[in-house]
């Protein structure tokens, strides 16, 4: 069985799941999606941030780093930066700053400590509609770990949403689906081409997934990120439409998401490239025009993911 590091869990969160909810992240993902919020999560194994504001200059993560992959204190005070081709990760680097200039992303809860630190709030799920919503990175790169948290929620009588791509087999997402209350699943693009182009895979085996879990008549919500020249077309949204609107069973809703760059901070402490810096957050009535297309199809939409207390 493939187990997941779990480096956080957010509490009190509001957008990714009916009521209050705690978000469990499990690290690694098979997608590259060019704007995603949590870079951190991309990679299965242990990641550093690097927080430049907080690095003295003193030299000491250079001095220690065994590949030589830190560079010197510039002359003019530019930092010891990190070439990733070169680093093992040992983490001397980290022992060695005593200014927490640098920091572990790696494993902080095993399944036992993560379940203990979910049901913390389970007066609040109760109270809220609320619950656990399991995320990522891709939970579903973990399916058998993924059935066996879910499992140990429900034995609590907690309700259990997993964020995901489906980007999977049906075998996979089958090991979980009855331990699911809801699945958020994400279209970012409606052409296959333009998916894989952008993201480095096709959309097919999602919109299958898709349409099997409709079969089922397992409750599914659409989150779509709308991004600046990836998405934002009344195209993509009319075939989405068409898509959803065959569905055996119909969707929970639509939630649009509009694009903002409030991760670009975390790809400059990851030491990796943003092509989306600079880029303006999107507003609200930037996607009207697509929640409109949507509605008309009598899909319900939200702007945001506000999904509401108790839905």
């Amino acid at each position: 069985m493939k187990i997941p590091l779990i480096q956080e869990i957010q509490r009190y969160c509001v957008n990714d799941g009916p009521g209050i909810r705690s978000l469990v992240f499990f690290k690694g993902c098979h997608l590259d999606c060019p704007w995603c919020h949590n870079p951190e999560y991309k990679s299965l194994g242990v990641d550093l941030y690097f927080y430049e504001d907080k690095c003295v200059r003193c030299g000491e993560c250079v001095k220690v780093c065994p590949e030589n992959a830190i560079s010197p204190i510039g002359h003019n005070g530019e930092p010891p930066l990190i070439n990733k081709k070169k680093c093992k990760k040992n983490l001397k680097c980290v022992e060695a700053c005593k200014f927490g200039a640098r920091e572990i992303i790696s494993g902080k809860y095993d399944l036992e400590g993560a379940i203990k630190e979910a049901l913390k709030d389970r007066d609040f799920y109760a109270s809220s509609g609320g619950g656990v919503t399991i995320s990522g990175g891709e939970p579903l790169l973990f399916p058998e770990f993924t059935a066996i948290f879910a499992r140990r929620l429900k034995d609590e009588f907690i309700h259990v949403a997993v964020e995901t791509s489906a980007h999977c087999s049906w075998k996979d997402l089958k090991t979980v689906v009855d331990f699911v209350d809801l699945f958020l699943i994400d279209i970012k693009c409606m052409d296959s081409e333009k998916h894989r182009n952008f993201i480095g895979v096709g959309n097919e085996l999602i919109l299958q997934n898709i349409s099997e879990l409709s079969k089922e008549h397992r409750k599914v919500r659409i989150r779509v990120p709308v991004i600046p020249g990836f998405n934002d077309n009344k195209e993509n949204f009319e075939m989405m439409v068409e898509f959803l609107s065959k569905l055996e069973g119909p969707v929970e809703g639509v939630d649009l998401l509009p694009f903002h760059n409030s991760a670009e901070k975390k790809y400059k402490q990851l030491g990796i490239e943003y092509k989306y810096e600079g880029m303006p957050f999107m507003e609200a009535d930037e996607v009207k025009p697509f929640a409109t297309i949507l509605e008309k199809g009598g899909i319900e939409v939200t702007i945001g993911g506000m999904i509401g207390v108790g839905k």
